[in-house]
């Protein structure tokens, strides 16, 4: 409790301190599968926001930070300040996961400036979750209804990314192959592995589907060469 009182502090001191006409607005739009590189400042406080959207989870590539980060749960905005040792630090990366169940990249480049802001538009190459839970093969199952069955699988595909996935791309594995699986209430959320092999191909949601499968996000469908996805697959338990 003392400590989390103190990191608060901190950063209430580092906000009143900010002042706005240094601020410099960042604005980036990018594609959920891409990568958006934000400048950070190592003197003060940097704000991040989604555009339209909130963002509920962030993941360093290397599991550790040299910036402290707290969340407004209001707004859902991160502020980032730097807690490293003296000196420019490197360049360090990870992703963001939105509460629309977005993923996007993104590398923190350190700049000397009193604040900055990142504002981050990001478009969806895929159907959301909503949407594709209500495209009507399984809407009439005896989940529920088909609004409160779109709402089910949006949760679990959201739960699912938000706990099993950890970094921005798959590292190894098959097209289709089961990285991990999630229950969460009466659905279970599994992980699998979108491929390509030596020539670029389409992944369609299709591929996916069995017996039990009632939603599939596909994180990226037009995979280059060599290149990997995540795919989350709810199904009943």
């Amino acid at each position: 409790m003392l400590k989390s009182m103190k990191l608060a502090a901190v950063f209430a001191a580092g906000l009143a301190a900010a002042c706005p006409v240094d601020a410099a607005d960042q604005r980036f739009t990018v594609s959920e599968d891409g990568l958006v590189r934000f400048k950070a400042s190592v003197t003060g406080i940097t704000r991040v926001s989604v555009v339209g959207d909130r963002i509920t989870s962030i993941v360093n590539d290397n599991e550790a930070s040299v910036y402290q980060v707290r969340n407004d749960e209001k707004t859902g905005d991160l502020f980032l300040k730097y807690a490293g040792p003296e000196g420019m630090p490197e360049k360090e990366g990870g992703y963001l996961v939105t509460e629309k169940g977005l993923t996007v990249a993104y590398e923190i480049l350190p700049i000397r400036a009193s604040t900055q802001t990142a504002l981050i538009t990001v478009r969806s190459k895929n159907p959301e979750p909503e949407a594709a839970a209500g495209s009507g093969s399984f809407a009439e199952t005896a989940l529920g209804d088909g609004d409160g069955l779109a709402a089910q699988l949006t949760a679990a595909t959201r739960d699912t990314i938000r706990s099993k996935i950890r970094s921005p791309r798959p590292g190894s594995g098959r097209h289709g192959a089961l990285i991990s699986s999630h229950r969460t209430g009466e659905l279970v959320g599994e992980v699998r592995v979108a491929a390509a092999g030596k020539s670029a191909r389409q992944v369609r949601e299709q591929e996916f589907y069995q017996a039990g499968v009632l939603s599939v996000w596909v994180q990226k469908k037009s995979l280059a060469a060599g290149e990997r996805s995540w795919v989350v697959v709810v199904r009943a338990k």
